[in-house]
């Protein structure tokens, strides 16, 4: 959340002539929620459920696209090994939790916000996200202090 997924990816997309699916975007047009809406009328599992259905419906699809999928889905196993398959390339935009807080400060209400310390919250999900990510052959761009320019040619960069 925050790191940039959204922007960055529309933008890819659109350097790279592809289709653009966005989770958050795909799961309001689904549910009439966005997802902080979701996950507070039916929890943070059920809102994590719905993002990993979207992205395994996303990579079902046989037409070449950028898909701009919420973290969530590396922790689920199924999620994983579809991220492991030929042509899939996943990206993962990696920014420090304190950049990500900041973000968070300013941000619309469409991003959930967990427990006291957003920085704290962060730091402990890239804890346990970012092994993940790796483990399946992900490429980690740094995002910090990086404009959308420049975060956009490291991707493709990335990309090769």
């Amino acid at each position: 959340m925050g790191a940039g997924k959204t922007t960055v990816g529309r933008a890819v997309a659109e350097h790279l002539a592809r289709t653009w699916l966005d989770s958050d975007a795909e799961i309001e047009a689904d549910t009439g929620l966005t997802v902080r809406e979701l996950r507070d009328r039916d929890g943070v599992d059920a809102m994590h459920a719905r993002e990993a259905t979207q992205l395994l419906h996303a990579l079902a699809s046989p037409e070449p696209s950028v898909i701009s999928a919420a973290a969530s889905v590396v922790e689920v196993k199924s999620c994983r090994e579809a991220m492991t398959g030929k042509d899939v390339e996943v990206i993962w935009l990696h920014a420090s939790p304190a950049v990500l807080s900041a973000r968070f400060a300013s941000a619309d209400d469409h991003r959930p916000v967990y427990g006291e310390s957003t920085k704290g919250f962060l730091a402990d999900q890239a804890a346990v996200r970012e092994p993940l990510a790796a483990s399946i052959g992900a490429r980690f761009v740094d995002v910090d202090g990086v404009s959308k320019t420049g975060a956009v040619a490291r991707v493709v960069d990335a990309l090769g």
